[in-house]
This record gives C-alpha cells, structure tokens and sequence, in this order.
C-alpha cells in the first residue's frame, strides 16, 4: 500500500500568523516627523482682566505663527493660568512671532426640549452668547484686532497677559 500525502491549498494556521504577525511588524512605527528640540517652545501664563481678576474658566489663549504656520492653544483653569499645547505634534511649538487671541468660553448647548433649545434651533443654531462673553474685550477676540504680537523664543516663555494693559 501507497502512503498518500495530501497537499492541501490552504496554508497552515500557523504560517498564516506568522505571515500576519510579520506584516504587521513591518507597518508599526511612526512615521511622523519630529520637530527640532532645540528650537521649541512651551508657553505658560495667566490671564487677567484687569491684573487681579482672573480671566473667566475655559477661555482659550490662542497663538499662530505665520511664518511657521504653526497654532497652539491652552485653557485658562480656574486661577486664570495656561499652558500652551502644539496643535500639530509634527511641528511642536517653533520659535518665532506669534499673533494672541484670548477667546471666551463657548456657551453650554442648551436641553433639547427646552424654551432656549427651541430658539436657538429657530434662529438657525445659534446659541445665546456666554455671560463671559461680554468680560473678555470684543478686540481680543480675533488675531486681526487683538494686536497682540509676541516673539516666542526656544526654551520657556512666561507669558502673562493683563487684557485692561494691553
């Protein structure tokens, strides 16, 4: 009697992994371009409305370069302090002049169902502004009118800013 050996077209579970495990190897890592270290900045501060008086919870302080086109934005917590996060890991936050906005918090969404809910949807989405709104000065609010300008060197930038001075 004849052994018979049966080739079977369907590859082994066992080099199917393995063909698995090694393609997927080969696509791990990261492809994303590092910005140069010794040219990035952290920017770090307070708001204040008037060199006391913290600037209201979650307004954003936000900064953009032009020339790097880079923007970075921070939070205000609750004593009026930020610190700036790179927007765009790949180009980190670059030395250079950086325009400021300083914007108010968004107002909460009003409940469905509710009277505010009803208008805001009538008047095409729009929600009614935030009290803080009106604490933050209207010309801070956009980098055209804010003319706020900064050099942001390497390394750590303290940035206070006091709205009522500037």
């Amino acid at each position: 009697m004849m052994n018979k050996f049966i080739f079977s077209p369907v590859p082994r579970r066992g080099a199917v992994m393995a063909m698995l495990v090694l393609g997927l190897a080969c696509g791990c890592g990261s492809s994303e371009k590092k910005p140069d270290a010794s040219q990035q900045a952290t920017i770090s501060g307070k708001v204040t409305l008037d060199g006391s008086k913290p600037a209201p919870v979650d307004t954003d302080v936000v900064f953009y370069c032009s020339e790097k086109n880079a923007t970075v934005a921070g939070r205000v917590d609750a004593l009026g302090n930020y610190s700036v996060k790179a927007g765009d890991k790949s180009i980190g936050i670059p030395a250079g002049r950086y325009q400021v906005m300083v914007r108010p918090p968004a107002p909460p969404a009003p409940k469905v169902g509710t009277d505010d809910y009803k208008a805001m949807m009538m008047s095409g989405g729009a929600a009614k502004p935030a009290e803080s709104a009106s604490v933050i000065p209207t010309k801070f609010q956009a980098f055209d009118t804010s003319k706020i300008v900064l050099e942001v060197k390497a390394g750590n930038n303290p940035i206070d800013l006091d709205l009522s001075k500037l």
